[in-house]
């Protein structure tokens, strides 16, 4: 699911000097067969002019591949938007694609120029010292605009490790405190195999399942170091990184642990629970507890008090893990109705 990543599949993006060797190697290798009844000046003006040209195609081909190959950053969803905003700096971004991208013109002129002058010149040394002044100018071009194809560089690398997750797909996120059980629901109600990606500003990976409704498939995600601890402890930009979830989330499963055996009391719980109520109030948030089994009765009744019209689930056992799922699907607008099943359609097919 990675290619769901618009960044994910971008090539390989060269330094200024690696291009600048990359096209000198190949250029040199060119093979170049010539007429022995031409004379000396004719054949190295032939074969100086094609090695040229061939330096100049391979230093134009890398930087288109750097720069026409990258998203419509006006294109991609929001929720990939914001985050290379938080990341990359969208406006920096730009700027860096169109500088690299503007290089090109300037060195059709040298080259133009180059060649005009080398088919001219009747002094066949002067010929090669045109070609070599042509790639220095070539040369120069580039490294004044290193810093952008560093910036790309960088971009390239942060943005292709961004979760590979569909955000027009519906999602159901599940959030709550370290070791209450969200890996565990997520494992219960999707994929047996759910998918690692990398989230920015967070020490852990996020974990996403799959399963489908009918044709529909829904995504079930993980939020391990992210929707798990107060928002008070994070900086700026990290809650700003975590407010991407709003377009991505569809529905919010937020889990409790009334048994406390997280390491996390109640009371950090439900302060938890209000903090992603605040951040994200246009999402629909459904509260579960979880370890029921393991709850003391009394611990278990004064959570039910604390938190009224929630669900009951073992996820390790997946008692009642249908019935939030059932719930947790009724609150997505789905485009049709069906057998809730973890294989594609397609894999049964």
């Amino acid at each position: 699911m990675c290619w769901l990543n618009p960044f994910a599949n971008l090539p390989t993006i060269m330094t200024t000097e690696e291009i600048i060797r990359y096209a000198h190697t190949r250029s040199v290798r060119l093979s170049m067969k010539s007429s022995r009844r031409l004379s000396k000046l004719e054949r190295t003006r032939i074969r100086e002019i094609a090695r040229l040209q061939e330096f100049t195609k391979q230093v134009k081909m890398k930087l288109r591949d750097a720069v026409e190959k990258f998203p419509s950053l006006d294109r991609i969803h929001p929720f990939y938007s914001e985050l290379t905003q938080i990341l990359i700096g969208i406006d920096r971004l730009k700027q860096a694609l169109g500088a690299v991208y503007n290089c090109i013109g300037p060195i059709d002129d040298i080259t133009n120029r180059h060649i005009q002058a080398m088919k001219l010149s009747e002094d066949y040394k002067q010929i090669k010292r045109s070609r070599s002044a042509a790639k220095g100018r070539i040369a120069s071009i580039l490294r004044a605009t290193s810093k952008n194809l560093d910036l790309i560089i960088e971009a390239k690398k942060t943005l292709s490790r961004l979760p590979g997750v569909a955000p027009n797909t519906p999602t159901i996120v599940c959030a709550g405190l370290p070791n209450v059980g969200k890996s565990t629901l997520v494992r219960a109600v999707s994929s047996a195999e759910p998918e690692i990606a990398y989230y920015p500003f967070t020490t852990k990976d996020v974990i996403v399942g799959h399963l489908f409704v009918g044709q529909q498939r829904v995504q079930v995600v993980d939020t391990p170091g992210i929707l798990d601890r107060p928002m008070s402890e994070r900086n700026e930009i990290e809650r700003t990184a975590i407010a991407a979830l709003k377009y991505l989330a569809h529905v919010i499963i937020f889990i409790f642990d009334p048994s406390e055996a997280c390491g996390w009391n109640m009371d950090e719980q439900i302060n938890l629970y209000n903090e992603v109520r605040r951040m994200f109030p246009l999402n629909p948030v459904l509260t579960v507890l979880n370890k029921v089994d393991i709850t003391p009765p009394d611990a278990l009744e004064a959570a039910r008090q604390r938190i009224p019209h929630t669900m009951e689930i073992v996820a390790s056992e997946g008692k009642g893990v249908r019935e939030l799922l059932d719930l947790a699907l009724s609150e997505i607008d789905l485009p049709e109705e069906g057998d809730v099943s973890l294989v594609s359609p397609l894999s049964r097919e």
